[in-house]
């Protein structure tokens, strides 16, 4: 039987779709290198080890950055029909549309309590940002968990000891000394 278009969706996890624009701009080419938007993931990455937190400074930095890029969003009306406006709010200000994005999506995760879940890609030479859908993720694709996995010698050695007792079980099934274990074949 056909799966119909009601049966097939892929999983969203809370959060995540707040996070794309967010995403999509720390992954952008041509981001300046003292992106605002970075810092303050940094910062809020050095304060779950940091204690006590300099919550002035913070403050502080994110006030000077309003100020100095005229940081503001405004209400434009698009379409107008009764009990149904259609409003769109745009970036007013000094500021790229992407990275003011980007900032607005930052501070509406971290008021969430969901900043943390915004990391880089723990292989060295992936270093994309992705949202993590679960605290204990460390990569952003399952090719890179298992490249990096597979180049541990701990894994290697582990993998090479698996393998040789296979081969021996299949050895040992093939002389008749080892029954199989069911549902193998």
């Amino acid at each position: 039987m056909p799966r119909t278009h009601s049966q097939v969706h892929a999983r969203s996890y809370f959060g995540e779709f707040t996070a794309t624009p967010l995403i999509d701009w720390l992954n952008a080419k041509g981001r300046p290198g003292n992106d605002p938007v970075e810092k303050l993931l940094e910062w809020n990455a050095r304060m779950q080890s940091e204690v006590p937190w300099p919550v002035d400074e913070t403050k502080a930095y994110l006030a000077r950055l309003v100020r100095r890029t005229k940081f503001a969003v405004a209400p434009v009306l698009v379409g107008l029909r009764p009990n149904r406006w259609q409003v769109d709010w745009r970036l007013v200000g000094r500021m790229a549309a992407a990275e003011g994005l980007a900032l607005i999506k930052l501070l509406q995760l971290a008021e969430q309590g969901l900043l943390g879940r915004v990391r880089k890609c723990a292989k060295k030479e992936c270093g994309r940002w992705f949202f993590a859908r679960f605290q204990h993720q460390r990569f952003d694709k399952a090719k890179c968990q298992q490249e990096t996995f597979r180049s541990d010698p701990e894994w290697k050695q582990k993998r090479a000891e698996h393998m040789r007792r296979l081969r021996h079980d299949k050895k040992l099934q093939e002389q008749g000394w080892l029954k199989p274990r069911k549902g193998a074949k």
